[in-house]
């Protein structure tokens, strides 16, 4: 992500104001993680993609704003955390579908259970729904058929810091992995133990500081893919480049192709004008030829023809042009106006005359033949008509009078008047005009020529009949429609260069050299045509490389180096020396102190520590593992889980499972302090099956009580087999309740042994026995002794006990003799050919009967006895 702030600038004050000079999608992701207190959802990731990329591209059109100082860590810590109960269990192991893990009384529950209880099934459990370090396989019941997938229904309680509670049922499904809401959960185990104590480890719980810039790595990271994904997306669309193309200078065009490009630079580049095409033409015309010496010579003879062809259709054109047909039509025009002015003198004279038809085609024989006969044998040396003195008419020989006389004069001047001849030459005029016209075109020659110059028959029809309209009406010396001339010479034109052309590459080709400079020619003009007709295509390959420039910008915008770099920073200062000083802490209070260990640390990149104990002190390098015994390498996985787990700012449950194997006297009882001191303020859960660590948690608590420090209330939840079902709740808490109340409770549940059928009477009766062995057992430590010796328990309390001891008769020593003898086989193993003697159900409520008398009798001569004393 770009930096804002120069070399020498002042180092920000708050990781508010360092991330004010970020990236403005950083801000928004920020922002959005101190509003909602939560990593983004997918459209909000998509949400803050698009303003990343927008920035990239300098399209955003609004910045988003800084952020306030204090908002990142002035922001309420995460509720405290507390799991009430799981329930709805499938598929964990043998643990039955009823069972109800109650959890949510005490502020530390002890799950106690015996060998093949259920008891590991639920450490199981808890460390998949909670995503210990080292979960293991969890398997369902493998001896039932069609064992279900693992799920469990986990009630929780959260509570603000505003006091308010909320309880909330949570969904968990194997399939899923850890639950969400409870993946912060701390679990030790022996797999937790090995891996804390002998390799390198990250911290789970971080300063908030860190936790938050972690997230904001996770957001870069994400929005980093989304924009690799859209880069991806966008994928070229250029046609492969034919091979006879590669290796033209046209198309190392595409092989520099950059975001930097314009419009105009591709549509120079990609240009192919027609000029450049006729070249191709010509060439490959040229190259097609098998003989170009032959071909070089039609193309000459091809040349002259068109040559001849032109100059036929200039004369065409010529002879068609507006100025002829306009002196055809001023020819006629002028022809018309002669006539009618002839006409109408003629029609005056014919008028005047007594006999019709002068004029016309006969009488026009008649008169050219009395001429012949006047000028020839008749009057010879005389003009016709003669009207000379004694001159006859040539027709009837009659002697001429003065009107004969006057009317053939009449008839010469009619037929020799000016008008007449001025029509004439006009007529004579129009006709010449038409008769220079050309010919009329036939349909057969026209097509052949205009074929050879490349016109299609359409083409040539169409002209053929323009021309042929204007012919007629220039013909009739009426209005001509237009001929488009242009089609008839460009493609004339063209055919010319075309073939000027061949002969040119031709010629060129009659030389060896010449030709493989041609085929070079060629190839280039064939790539740079291709290249043309790619056009669009290279455009948009442009138009998707300025988009993959702007993303891959938006993309190194989502680099995380410099979150990198302050999450170590704020690591060093808060995460690093805190860890290794809490650890330390740990160790002490655990006893182990003295161990030849430390602690330390690196950095292993995207704000990450890694830490790892070593042996201090050792002349050659050696594996913890190797050196301290087992009890001691517990000790160290323990400080430094606990440092871990306390590193959080908020109140959640710890899960512990058997912590103190391989433990000595001492470390247990530390432990078990440890775990007191750590319920305090938090959920502590504890998972066992040793009675000795069970009843050390119940003597820290109540060892914290008479120093007066704050109270701690101890929870134990045992568990039980039911017939093939594990972790069910024990019917009577014997390890919870105190002699009198599990005898009472017994006496109320045995009643109930006789309604049940016989398999499950007899497995519920073997229960029972069990039960009141164990109680028989708390009664000679409570009530018979008083509670001055407590198994597993290293002090021996007398304080104002003592006296009670002399209540002591030998028919309470007799009683209880009986029963322990009686009931011993449903706690201890018995020979295989001894088998267990099981009483009837009045047998064992008689006995129960006569231990609740007993206890409530002895603690009756017990207490006066006391008080005799004193």
């Amino acid at each position: 992500m770009a930096r804002k702030d120069g070399p020498g600038a002042a180092a920000p004050a708050t990781l508010e104001d360092w991330l004010n000079g970020r990236a403005s999608w950083l801000r928004m992701a920020a922002a959005g993680v101190i509003q909602n207190r939560r990593m983004p959802t997918e459209d909000e990731i998509e949400a803050l993609t698009t303003h990343c990329l927008a920035e990239a591209a300098n399209t955003l059109d609004t910045q988003h704003p800084p952020l306030v100082p204090g908002t990142i860590l002035g922001t309420a810590a995460a509720a405290d955390l507390r799991i009430d109960t799981v329930s709805s269990i499938r598929g964990v192991n043998a643990i039955g579908e009823n069972a109800v893990l109650d959890l949510s009384r005490g502020q530390m529950t002890v799950v106690y259970g015996p060998n093949g209880a259920g008891k590991s099934g639920y450490a199981r459990l808890m460390k998949h729904v909670c995503g210990a370090r080292a979960k293991g396989s969890i398997h369902a019941n493998v001896f039932h058929q069609g064992p279900a997938a693992a799920s469990a229904l986990i009630k929780v309680t959260t509570q603000g810091s505003d006091g308010s509670s909320t309880s909330t049922d949570l969904a968990w499904e194997a399939a899923n992995g850890p639950h969400s809401k409870l993946s912060a959960v701390p679990v030790f185990d022996s797999a937790t133990a090995l891996e804390l104590g002998d390799t390198a480890t990250t911290a789970t719980h971080l300063p908030r500081a860190m936790r938050f810039v972690g997230v904001l790595i996770r957001i870069s990271d994400a929005v980093g893919d989304r924009l690799k994904a859209r880069a991806a997306r966008l994928t070229t669309r250029l046609p492969l480049v034919p091979a006879e193309h590669a290796a033209s200078s046209a198309i190392t065009l595409l092989n520099k192709l950059n975001a930097k490009l314009t419009e105009d630079d591709i549509n120079k580049a990609c240009a192919f004008p027609s000029s450049i095409n006729e070249e191709r033409l010509a060439l490959e015309s040229a190259l097609a030829q098998a003989n170009p010496e032959v071909a070089h010579a039609k193309a000459v003879g091809d040349l002259e023809r068109l040559s001849q062809l032109a100059t036929s259709f200039s004369a065409m054109k010529e002879n068609l042009s507006n100025e002829r047909a306009q002196a055809l039509i001023d020819a006629r025009t002028i022809v018309e106006q002669k006539r009618q002015a002839a006409t109408a003198y003629a029609t005056a004279f014919l008028n005047g005359l007594p006999l019709k038809g002068v004029g016309d085609a006969v009488w026009q024989t008649l008169w050219d033949a009395a001429k012949a006969y006047s000028i020839g044998p008749a009057y010879p040396g005389h003009s016709f008509p003669h009207v000379g003195d004694e001159a006859r008419c040539v027709l009837c020989q009659q002697t001429l009078g003065d009107e004969g006389k006057e009317r053939l004069t009449s008839f010469e001047r009619h037929l020799n008047d000016k008008l007449q001849t001025e029509a004439k030459a006009a007529e004579d005029s129009l006709a010449a005009l038409k008769k220079a016209l050309p010919s009329p075109l036939t349909d057969v020659a026209w097509q052949a020529q205009c074929n050879v110059l490349g016109l299609d028959v359409e083409q040539a029809t169409v002209l053929f009949k323009a021309i042929d309209a204007r012919l007629k009406a220039i013909a009739e010396a009426s209005a001509a429609p237009s001929v488009e001339w242009s089609v008839l010479t460009n493609a004339l034109d063209q055919k010319v260069k075309t073939t000027t052309e061949e002969r040119h590459a031709l010629a060129v080709l009659l030389d060896p050299k010449g030709r493989s400079q041609k085929e070079a020619r060629l190839r280039e003009l064939k790539a740079q045509q291709w290249l043309a007709e790619q056009r669009d295509s290279v455009w948009a390959e442009v138009i998707r490389l300025k988009r993959v420039a702007t993303v891959e910008a938006a993309v190194r915008s989502t680099l995380t180096g410099q979150l990198t770099t302050k999450s170590n920073e704020i690591g060093q200062l808060e995460l690093a020396k805190g860890y290794c000083d809490r650890f330390n802490a740990e160790l002490q209070k655990l006893g182990g102190h003295l161990l030849p260990v430390r602690m330390t640390h690196r950095a292993a990149g995207k704000g990450v520590f890694s830490f790892y104990i070593e042996l201090k002190g050792t002349t050659a390098s050696v594996k913890n593992r190797e050196i301290l015994s087992e009890g001691e390498q517990r000790i160290v996985a323990l400080a430094a889980f606990l440092a871990d787990a306390t590193g959080v700012d908020r109140g959640i449950p710890v899960v512990f499972d058997d912590p103190i194997s391989s433990l000595d006297q001492r470390y247990e009882e530390a432990v078990a302090k440890r775990l007191v001191d750590l319920a305090e303020h938090r959920q502590v859960i504890v998972f066992t099956h040793r009675l000795s660590l069970m009843v050390l948690l119940q003597n820290a608590a109540k060892q914290s009580a008479r120093l007066n420090q704050p109270t701690v209330s101890v929870n134990v939840e045992s568990i039980a087999r039911d017939d093939s079902r594990t972790g069910m709740p024990a019917q009577i808490n014997t390890f919870s309740l105190k002699p009198q109340a599990g005898l009472g409770q017994m006496v109320s549940s045995i009643g109930q042994l006789k309604k049940l059928d016989p398999s499950l009477k007899e497995l519920a009766l073997k229960a029972a026995c069990s039960n009141f062995r164990i109680l028989v057992e708390h009664s000679v430590e409570d009530e018979l002794c008083s509670g001055i010796v407590n198994r597993y328990r290293r002090e021996i309390n007398t304080l104002n006990k003592l006296q009670r001891l002399s209540a002591i008769t030998p028919a309470d020593c007799a009683l209880i003799d009986g029963m322990m003898t009686k009931y011993s086989a449903f706690e201890h193993s018995q020979p295989t050919d001894a088998p267990t003697w099981l009483p009837e159900p009045d047998d064992l409520l008689a006995d129960v009967q006569a231990m609740l008398a007993w206890s409530k009798d002895f603690s009756q001569r017990a207490e006066i006895a006391v008080k005799h004393k004193a």
